[in-house]
């Protein structure tokens, strides 16, 4: 056993406290990890604010964006040696035999068992992961980069690919945020036009420097209105990011061409009202993407090692930061994605 720190999760409501705690050995395919740094997600903030849920393991430590070095492993562990700079996500284990994991959705595999949830997370100083479900860290991606790839990136990037888009489509990236950024550049690598649609000014203007075509400022514009016009008749694929304002669904169904495609990857409460008939004449499509797959992952930090994509990132120094690290994302201060970088 080791001993650390661990920021943890007790009563919603409250601030998150940090104790030592002893942190044992890996136990067969486990490795135990030094967490180098950790992503802070706004849905760990909603879990914190009582907006989520508790997870079914409390207390526990949250935190799923994590990059970590490997010093301890277990019994029946191949491929991954002490030393090691590895990533680990919202993933720590699926079974890999349910009929969702064999189809290659592990995401919804019956048995998966959630990072920050189900087993301790990644606001502490040491974490333990399966050896199965760590990634290499390529050599050149900085620590404070790293985990954006087990979420930040991960999560658009998928959102992409199951909706197919290639070079030459049009993509409405609507909602400017650290995933928003992040799939700007994954579009964007992709070789496809992107119109970025938020409400700040200076995320707008941030959307620009990291390579949006277009920026559209929803407040001061018909949103559906200037896409359309942007794009020539519509938008070939449409990410849906924002997770508090289910109108803004609605209008991004509307900025669609015909045969275009409207991905869900933030969840706002509230039903979606869409005029079937429209639906059906153009042939509009409606896909919900949850979260990611260790190939989404991988493909990330591919991204990240080549340079296609640099995540937006607000660094905070040391576990004892993730006060204001939660305070400043919950009063909108956070420009991208908050990042603990340990001691």
């Amino acid at each position: 056993m080791v001993k650390g720190r661990a920021a943890f999760f007790v009563e919603p409501k409250k601030p998150l406290v940090i104790k030592e705690v002893e942190f044992p050995d890996p136990s067969y395919d486990e490795v135990l990890l030094k967490v180098r740094a950790v992503g802070v997600c706004h849905t760990d903030l909603a879990t914190i604010d009582g907006e989520f849920p508790p997870p079914p393991l409390m207390p526990t430590v949250l935190g799923h964006e994590i990059a970590g070095e490997v010093v301890k492993v277990g019994q029946g562990v191949k491929g991954v040696r002490p030393g090691d700079r590895v990533v680990l996500s919202w993933l720590w284990h699926t079974c890999g035999k349910c009929r969702y994991c064999r189809r290659g959705d592990e995401q919804l595999c019956d048995n998966l068992v959630e990072t920050g949830r189900h087993v301790l997370g990644g606001y502490a100083e040491y974490v333990l992961a399966k050896a199965s479900h760590v990634l290499p860290i390529p050599d050149n991606v900085p620590w404070e980069y790293a985990p954006a790839a087990t979420d930040a990136i991960a999560t658009p990037f998928k959102g992409l690919r199951v909706a197919g888009a290639k070079e030459g489509d049009v993509v409405a990236v609507w909602g400017v945020g650290a995933l928003g950024f992040n799939a700007i550049q994954v579009a964007k690598a992709k070789g496809c036009t992107v119109i970025a649609l938020g409400r700040s000014e200076t995320k707008l203007k941030k959307a620009l420097e990291v390579g949006a075509d277009h920026v559209v400022n929803t407040v001061k514009e018909d949103p559906v209105k200037r896409v359309v016009e942007l794009s020539g008749g519509g938008v070939d694929v449409a990410l849906q990011l924002v997770p508090t304002d289910i109108v803004t669904y609605e209008q991004a169904f509307y900025s669609l061409r015909k045969g275009g495609k409207l991905v869900l990857l933030g969840y706002p409460p509230g039903k979606l009202c869409l005029p079937v008939i429209e639906w059906g004449l153009a042939e509009k499509w409606v896909i919900a993407s949850l979260a990611f797959t260790r190939y989404d992952i991988a493909e990330s930090l591919r991204l990240l090692a080549q340079g296609k994509v640099k995540p937006v990132i607000t660094v905070y120094k040391g576990l004892e930061s993730i006060h204001q690290a939660l305070d400043d994302l919950r009063k909108g201060k956070v420009l991208g994605r908050p990042v603990i970088v340990m001691d």
